[in-house]
């Protein structure tokens, strides 16, 4: 689409051993706005949000998330979405893709079912339990499903800059909703603590969870139940 992710893109993959002395590339020219828009392409697979994007939001973000998501009476994710389109491609590309498929970066058809009740054995009770991981103070975990190529295109700009995806996701949803003059703040992030259990889960690898109540089970992100039938 643009020239940084396509160069970006040709340097990932490897290069074939050379069979001939090569020349360098000529000196790109400055691009004119007809042709950044030309460079486009298509955006047929932006419609397909089959890539998972975790990370974790303060509070207040994720608060002004959820306020400016229902003000434009979308979903979070679509709310998301746009505004990872609009940083990594800009206005002007992300007004195109709008124009082209108003409903490019909305929620597919939701489908609902029933769920069975569950027989009780005889001569049995049921147990539940519940367990949440401590995720820090003022952390709530965010998880949205991306186009493929947008999340590529995401983590290149992490790498460039040289962060974690999931804290470059986190940047751009501070920057766009509290503005950048939040961003300074970088190592406290509007003064959230961070436990390694949250990063663990950004990065999708085991978290530690504790024993809980129902009611923190409730309010608390990430939490499980289990069931156990034991002998009455």
């Amino acid at each position: 689409m643009w020239p940084f992710f396509e160069r970006k893109s040709k340097q990932r993959q490897p290069e074939a051993e050379p069979t001939s002395p090569v020349s360098p590339p000529p000196r790109r020219a400055p691009m004119r706005f007809a042709q950044l828009v030309n460079s486009m392409g298509e955006f047929d697979d932006f419609r397909e949000h089959d890539t998972a994007l975790k990370f974790w939001l303060p509070e207040a973000a994720s608060e002004a998330l959820k306020e400016m998501a229902g003000r434009s009476a979308i979903s979070m994710s679509e709310l998301l979405r746009q505004l990872f389109a609009t940083h990594c491609y800009g206005i002007y590309a992300y007004q195109v893709m709008i124009d082209t498929d108003p409903k490019i970066f909305r929620d597919p058809a939701s489908v609902y079912y029933s769920r069975a009740l569950q027989d009780i054995p005889d001569g049995k009770k049921r147990i539940d339990t519940y367990w949440v991981p401590e995720l820090g103070k003022n952390v709530m975990p965010i998880k949205v499903w991306i186009p493929k190529r947008m999340r590529e295109h995401m983590q290149l700009l992490a790498d460039h800059v040289g962060i974690k995806l999931s804290q470059y996701a986190r940047e751009i949803v501070i920057a766009r909703l509290l503005g950048h003059g939040t961003l300074p703040m970088r190592p406290e992030m509007l003064q959230a603590e961070p436990l390694q259990a949250i990063e663990d889960w950004c990065e999708d690898k085991q978290m530690e969870y504790r024993s809980a109540t129902y009611e923190e089970y409730r309010k608390y992100p990430l939490g499980e139940m289990k069931t156990e039938w034991v002998d009455e």
